[in-house]
Parts: C-alpha cells; structure tokens; sequence
C-alpha cells in the first residue's frame, strides 16, 4: 500500500454533487474490546511529520526562522490556479443504442463501441429496455484484463440492483450495487481494493428494479481500470492549517484532525476514534421491526435500522464504494453497516466531500437508502460528532438574536447524553429565529477547542461519556454532539447537508463561523420534517389554555419517545403519531409567563379524535405530572382516563384535585397518548386546558 500521507502533486485529480430517540448516538462500549486495523499512528501518540508545527511554545520559539532578508530581489509569487476540488465522476455520454433482435435476446451496440448482449426484458421502444427482476447483459471477452475499479454509465427512469459478475482471486464472485434513477456515472471499487486484489473477467451484469415496477433502462456504456489504492487505513489530507485524516477501512469517516497552528501540548488529534462508533460521521435512524427488517441489538437494547458511516457495534468496518483525490480536498463513497447487526452492510450509500480551507474545514454530506422501506421520524445525527474528553466545556448560542455577538451559554459538567435520567439535561433546542448553529467543545482553562456548525437544525444532543480529561484520541472517554432535526428517511430521496469544523479560542471560533456563515443553507433537513424549535425569547404566554390551531402552536407537543407531532389543517388539530412502542409527548410549562401553580387548577382538560382507521377499538391515555421539585416523569405520579376511536371528537376531564403531587409549580406534563395500538396510528388533539 501506498502512504499517502502528504499529497503528491502527480496525484491531484479530476473535477462534487453536494454534496444526521435520544440514544441514538453509538457511544463506546468501553467493556468491548476490539480488533482495529493497524494504523500508521503511532499507538500511544498519532505520528505526524517532524516538519510539521511544533508541539509547544518554547519548541515554537527553537524552530522560528528569521525571515529577514537584505537582499531587495522581488519575492511576489504567481497567483495559485484554482483548486480542484474532488468530485463525484461525472461523464457526458451519448445514449443512443443500436439493437438488432436474435430470438428473445438482443445484440446492443452502443455510441461508445461497447457490445453486449441483453437478455430478460419485457420490451425494447424507444431507446430502452423495459426492465424488472432477471434482464442481464453479457459482455465478451474485452473485459479479460486486471481491474479494481468498475464505471457504468446508464440512463434509468427508476432505482436499480445491480449485480456484477468477476473472477477475484482465482473464484467467480456477485459484486452488488446499488443505482440511482437518472442519467447516471456510477464508479465503484471492487472487493479486496483496499487490500491490493484486482478482478478480472467480467462476463455479465445483472439488473434488477429496487421498487416492485418497472423501469426503462439502458446501459450506455461500461469501463474498468486499475486505479490507485491509497492507504488501507488512513488518507490524509493537508494545507497550511490542517492536518485532516479520513479512515478509508472505515467508510471514508473522519478519525483525525490536527490543529497546525496549534501549540497547546500533548494534543494532536482533535478526533476520538476509540472504534467505528466514534469518528466525525453520518449516521441515520430508520424503521424498526416492519416483518421484513429484524431490529439489531445495541448493549441489550433493541436497535433500529441505523446505517453508520464507520461499521457496526461488532467493529465490522463499512464497505468503500469510491475515492477520489483533489487539491486538499477528498470524495468519498461508501454502504454502510447496520449497527446494531453484526456484519451487515445497509442497504443505502453514503457520500463525502472534504476541504481543507485556511481556517476550517468543510464537509458536503450525503445519503441514499435504497430499501424501498417505509421509515419512521427519528432525531438524525447530522453528524455525529465525538471528540477529546479533554474538552470539558460545551459552548452554544442559545438566543434569539444571531450572529450579533451575543452572549454565548457554556455548560461545564455534562453527563452521559444516553443515559434516560439525564438525556433531558443533555438536549439543547435552538428557537425560531435562531440561524446561529454551531457550537464548540473547548478547554475552560486554557479557552481552546473544535467547533462545528451545521446550519438549519433544531436541537444539539450534547454529553460526556466516562469523562477523564483524557487527551489521547482512542481512549474510551468521549465527548460528543450531534447536530439534529427530526426527520425521517425517504428510500431513493438523497439527504444532503453541508458542516463546518474549525479550531482555536471560542471568540476565534465564532468569528470564523460568522464570517462563513451563509455557507449553505441545508434545505435538504427540512423535507420529511418535524420541527423541534422553541419560541423566541419574550414570546413566552401563559400556559393554562393550550389550543392546537396552527403549526407554531401543536410545537407545544413535543415528540419525546416513538412519537411524530404535527398540524394537520383539515382538522384544525394536532396530530400525534405512533412511531413504535410505549409512544409519548412532552408539555413544557416551565415557559409560561407567569409561572403556573398546581393549587389554581383542579383538573385537565383534553379534547381529542381518534380515527376509526386506528388499529383499536380504545386505548388507555395517561398524564404523568411534573410539578415543584419533580422535573421528569415518574412512577405513580400520573392520572389516567380510556379514550376511545370512533371518529369523533370528545372531551375528557382528569380530576387532579387533593393529589398529594400536584402541589407547586406546573413544570411539565407528560401525555402518554396511547398504552399500545401499531406504528402509524394517530390522535387528533384541539386543545389541552387546566381549569
């Protein structure tokens, strides 16, 4: 393997498409143990070139170079050419064919010169193929030669399995891939790249449609090649500011990234890379058990389709589908594993592009999942983001005024984000007017850190796991945030956003945020969306009657557990759905102006509907009440009533009078809407008043 850890002018290449339950963040299981891939980092202190910057300020001091000069010769360089930024392949092909039949296959010539013959099509019309489960197209033996890297240009007017027929070491091997709907370059790299194995003889390739219809398709064109294998393990990137390393062997995710201006000592990796779960990363949440997907197993817990950039909980590293290298810059593609599995690879591919810029890094997302399953809303990690234990504060805005230099709101002892009786102290909500998103681990002592921001999201899900003050990137103890919005994923809809990094004291990070802060705008967050957002500083209101009218007002109900919020305007209502077991909403009253006080009100009020389409008859409904001290739900402190789903709006009463727990101040209130019912069923609520 090559060690490509200072880029070689000879290998800047080609011209990017653009391009995130609480627990869902995969922290370490600081118990397992697991075996890595050796790395080209030192194991107890990441290597790096000696000519890089030095460690600490009396080294900077012994390696300062006087750059006087006497002479008065005319130093000015050149303007540097524009950078070129790796990108997705893209090739312009023509898609004209020629076919001549031959009983029930076809001889196809494409505009290329490529010859093949097709076979298992229901029908050939106008320039393509009506395609659906068995068309197959054989080559001839122009595909003997050595390769590891397999391009096909097509044009499909839906999803497509594709399935790739080689010998590899000697055995004929089914390569599987995953194509995208469109007029489309797809490269990948075949089994073993990483390892220096190359294939040979392709003979055939099949296809298949991911939906259950048809599609017009042809194959316009097919190349393989020996392409450079770059290190198996770490590719890395670099200009005068950075150091950044990408793990190829765990699906292109980002284990290290060096400061080089930086002369805080003992730190030279910023990322905690203790195993697949950790990284800087994507990482999405889909469907549970739906009698095709079998959920996985996550320390016990029942896990949900969770495609992870790294690998799975098993240390099983994702699959690299493509790499493409540019000017301090790098394209990647990879599947995924399912965490909670063992060994297996998602059915969904994700895409990075990395920059190196002067003073940040930049990171273009995105992920298609070719399931063809109906997923549920979940809080995706956009992305999941772990660093040092050694940065023990945790620093955001928290206002409704950004970008203004406002104060900023640090938090210098959180806990364990996963974690039930502390998650709620680990989720910070950004409100409405509130286009300030980043956020930053740092070092209260000394004021330095690493900053990311990702625009256009809700919430950051923030905490420390076994936290030590550990300086070292693969020690169990992590730090973490993860960017979210409540989303759901859409089979064959790409999910595309955009992050920044960046290092330094917070003023130095909030000022490189603000000066790039129209970066990108996200638009791709709020397709399948629920908002999370809370209302602006100084539009707090009194509480006491709640009406579910419009949509600011039905964010009230706050999705906690295995449930969907939102406003449906035909029935001037909110509606909840089930998104799996034990499903519930939160109320905050801790926001009412003026506070409200559990003596002035002698029951609750609910007006409801529940569809007749439900998957029961009636359902237990319960209110946990969280007043004075009390700030989360608890046991035994709850009023419950049956609802039933007969189409029809009612209105119920819980009688909370002489309760010896409702005293105080009204904090919150947890509705418990359903005791049970299946994924996808719903309520209609208009209004929930105390009286």
């Amino acid at each position: 393997m090559k060690n490509k850890r200072l880029l070689s002018l000879a290998l800047l290449a080609l011209s990017f498409i653009m391009t995130l339950q609480f627990a869902a963040c995969n922290p370490s299981d600081t118990n397992q143990e697991h075996t890595t891939v050796d790395t080209i980092e030192d194991t107890t202190q990441d290597a790096v070139p000696e000519s890089q910057a030095p460690d600490t300020e009396a080294d900077a001091e012994n390696t300062t170079e006087d750059t006087t000069d006497a002479t008065t010769e005319d130093t000015t360089e050149p303007p540097a050419p524009d950078k070129q930024v790796a990108a997705k392949p893209v090739i312009d092909f023509d898609k004209a064919v020629q076919v001549s039949q031959n009983g029930g296959d076809a001889s196809v010539t494409t505009a290329t010169g490529l010859a093949y013959i097709a076979s298992g099509y229901s029908q050939y019309a106008n320039g393509s193929f009506t395609v659906n489960a068995n068309y197959k197209v054989k080559l001839d033996g122009s595909f003997a030669d050595k390769f590891n890297r397999l391009t096909l240009c097509y044009v499909s007017d839906a999803p497509l399995k594709c399935t790739v027929t080689y010998v590899l070491d000697g055995k004929t091997v089914s390569d599987l891939f995953y194509l995208e709907a469109g007029k489309q370059t797809f490269c990948a790299l075949t089994l073993g790249y990483l390892a220096g194995k190359q294939a040979s003889d392709l003979t055939e390739i099949s296809f298949s449609t991911c939906e259950k219809k048809n599609a017009a398709f042809v194959l316009c064109d097919v190349k393989t090649e020996i392409y450079e294998v770059y290190a198996d393990d770490v590719y890395y990137l670099q200009n005068d500011a950075y150091e950044l390393g990408v793990r190829l062997s765990w699906g292109g995710g980002i284990c290290y990234l060096r400061d080089l201006k930086s002369k805080i000592g003992g730190i030279k990796n910023l990322i905690n890379q203790a195993d697949t779960g950790r990284l800087v990363q994507q990482s999405y949440y889909g469907t549970q058990s739906n009698g095709e997907y079998v959920n996985g197993d996550y320390n016990g817990t029942p896990w949900p389709y969770n495609p992870v950039q790294g690998g799975d909980v098993h240390g099983n590293p994702s699959r690299i589908i493509d790499v493409v290298v540019g000017d301090a810059s790098l394209y990647i593609k990879a599947q995924p594993q399912d965490w909670g599995h063992n060994g297996d690879l998602t059915i969904s591919y994700m895409e990075n592009v990395y920059v190196l810029e002067d003073d940040h890094i930049r990171v273009d997302n995105r992920f298609v999942d070719f399931s063809g399953w109906e997923h549920r809303y979940a809080n995706q990690e956009l992305p999941a983001f772990y660093t040092l234990s050694y940065f023990d504060e945790f620093t955001y805005y928290a206002g409704s005024k950004p970008w203004q230099d406002q104060p900023l709101f640090t938090r210098d002892n959180l806990n364990f984000w996963g974690d039930p009786k502390y998650h709620d102290d680990c989720v910070f909500k950004i409100r409405n007017s509130n286009t300030e998103t980043w956020c930053a681990w740092t070092n209260g002592m000394i004021d330095y850190g690493i900053g990311l921001y990702v625009p256009n999201i809700d919430i950051l899900l923030a905490g420390r796991h076994a936290y030590n003050g550990s300086k070292d990137s693969k020690n169990g103890a992590t730090n973490y945030v993860a960017p979210l919005c409540t989303m759901k994923m859409v089979s064959f809809e790409p999910i595309e956003y955009s992050y920044m990094m960046t290092t330094g004291s917070l003023e130095e990070i909030r000022s490189t945020f603000k000066a790039n802060k129209d970066f990108a705008t996200n638009e791709s967050l709020h397709k399948n969306y629920i908002s999370e957002r809370i209302e602006d500083e100084g539009a707090a209101q009194k509480m006491n009657k709640l009406v579910f009218d419009n949509e600011n007002t039905s964010l009230k109900l706050q999705p906690m557990n295995n449930a969907a919020t939102g406003f449906d305007k035909s029935q001037n209502a909110a509606v909840l759905t089930v998104a799996g077991g034990d499903p519930y909403v939160n109320i905050d009253y801790t926001r009412s102006e003026p506070k409200l006080k559990a003596g002035d009100y002698s029951k609750i009020v609910v007006t409801y509907m529940i569809p007749t389409s439900n998957s029961k008859g009636s359902y237990r409904t319960e209110l946990f009440l969280c007043t004075g001290s009390l700030m989360n739900a608890e046991g035994g402190k709850s009023v419950t009533q049956q609802i039933v789903a007969d189409g029809e709006y009612h209105t119920i009463e819980f009688n909370v009078s002489g309760l010896a727990f409702w005293s105080g101040n009204i904090n919150a209130i947890r509705f418990d809407f359903f005791d049970g019912g299946a994924e996808g069923d719903v309520i209609y609520v208009r209004s929930i008043e105390l009286k």
